[in-house]
């Protein structure tokens, strides 16, 4: 028995690399599937325009994130909620995305933006999946090779203050009052602050706590644009910008990086930010 231990071995490997490429071409071909799906929602909820079709695909947006994520190789989530902090930019993004075109968009360019969504929900997707693993391990994205993590850390910020300027944006659009404008703009920067601090891999509540404190500064900070000579666009980007310095700055700190020099480059470029807003408003 002992002799053809190794050739039995020998035989079943390329079986099992076999295996393991056939899994991880479903699941990249499952991105690409779920990300149809929810572009094809998007574009039923433009034409439809009714609220509980959104509402089902953020559903559904949770839903595809949490079954992507799981599919890991090494994923570890056995509880229901292991996966919740990987949800809240697929949701949140779908939401503002919705709400923000639904604004915007009109006639064929709605449908056009609802079906061109496809290329946004397939790279979050993604990069939630990637997300899973903080080793570097570099894969090919159109013609060039990046490291996975990285990269998706790179997507996933983007989408985090994209997201938030959507929802800013929406939020001035909507001509809300003072007191609930204020309070929408610090629950939507609190729940996507935990996507930029999560990577520090802290504990859910601790992360949820950072996240609050700057869910509360953002807050304030919607409520004194209310004094200042900002509204619409104008106001948004600097909400964003307020984002951006204390997200930034929040992150450093928890890796133990923040100095002198961090901080001023963050405040450096947050006050060049503002004085294109500033300009833009006043000339433009």
């Amino acid at each position: 028995m002992k002799e053809f231990t190794p050739a039995r071995r020998a035989e079943r490997l390329p079986e099992r690399a076999a295996q393991a490429l056939n899994g991880a071409i479903t699941r990249v071909d499952r991105i690409y599937a779920l990300a149809i799906v929810l572009a094809l929602g998007m574009t039923t909820f433009l034409a439809v325009d009714q609220n509980w079709i959104l509402l089902l695909l953020a559903g559904l947006a949770a839903l595809s994130t949490d079954g992507i994520v799981r599919t890991h190789p090494l994923a570890r989530f056995e509880r229901l909620d292991d996966t919740a902090l990987y949800l809240f930019v697929p949701v949140l993004f779908t939401l503002g995305l919705g709400l923000f075109l639904e604004e915007v968009a009109d006639g064929y360019w709605t449908l056009a933006a609802g079906l061109f969504s496809a290329i946004p929900y397939w790279l979050v997707l993604r990069a939630e999946y990637e997300s899973v693993d903080r080793r570097a391990r570099v894969f090919r994205f159109l013609w060039i090779d990046v490291d996975g993590y990285q990269f998706s850390r790179l997507v996933l910020n983007g989408f985090t203050f994209g997201t938030s300027f959507l929802f800013f944006a929406t939020i001035y659009d909507f001509d809300l009052s003072l007191l609930t404008a204020s309070f929408a703009a610090g629950i939507v920067s609190f729940l996507l602050a935990i996507e930029v601090l999560r990577e520090e891999a802290m504990d859910t509540a601790r992360t949820m706590m950072y996240a609050a404190a700057i869910g509360v500064l953002l807050a304030e900070t919607a409520w004194a644009t209310h004094f200042l000579p900002l509204e619409g666009s104008a106001a948004a980007v600097f909400l964003l910008l307020a984002l951006y310095l204390m997200t930034g700055m929040m992150h450093n700190y928890l890796a133990g990086r923040l100095s002198l020099r961090t901080a001023s480059e963050f405040i450096a470029v947050a006050l060049a930010g503002l004085l294109v807003v500033t300009i833009s408003h006043s000339y433009i």
